[in-house]
């Protein structure tokens, strides 16, 4: 029984140190969203005559919207593969509790506080 008790324990922390890269991939995400926005505003801005439209401008304008894309889809990409995991380690978990056959005390057991 130990060792199935060592077992979850050892699947809660892994469920643990998946749910932190989770949220490493959300914040990841949140960054990417950043260099999208900031790239359009760029380029926008140049367009519209608002900053003076250079090469250089252009460049960063267009690269930090690229690659905020391409940095939020494997940040999202991470995200999904990190919760399937989690999904399959919580089943995984459920499974081994269910196998120890554990009993719920009844309220004939239980003192009344009167």
């Amino acid at each position: 029984m130990t060792d199935l008790h060592q077992q979850i324990a050892d699947i809660e922390a892994e469920i643990d140190i998946l749910s932190d890269a989770a949220q490493q991939c959300r914040k990841s995400m949140a960054v990417a969203k950043a260099a999208i926005g900031l790239g359009v505003l760029l380029l926008v801005a140049a367009s519209l005559g608002l900053i003076r439209s250079d090469a250089i401008i252009l460049v960063l304008g267009i690269t930090a919207t690229l690659a905020g894309i391409v940095f939020y889809g494997s940040s999202r990409s991470s995200l999904q593969e990190i919760a399937v995991k989690i999904r399959a380690h919580e089943v995984r978990r459920a499974a081994m509790i269910d196998r120890m056959d554990l009993r719920t005390v009844s309220d004939e057991i239980r003192p009344h506080a009167e």
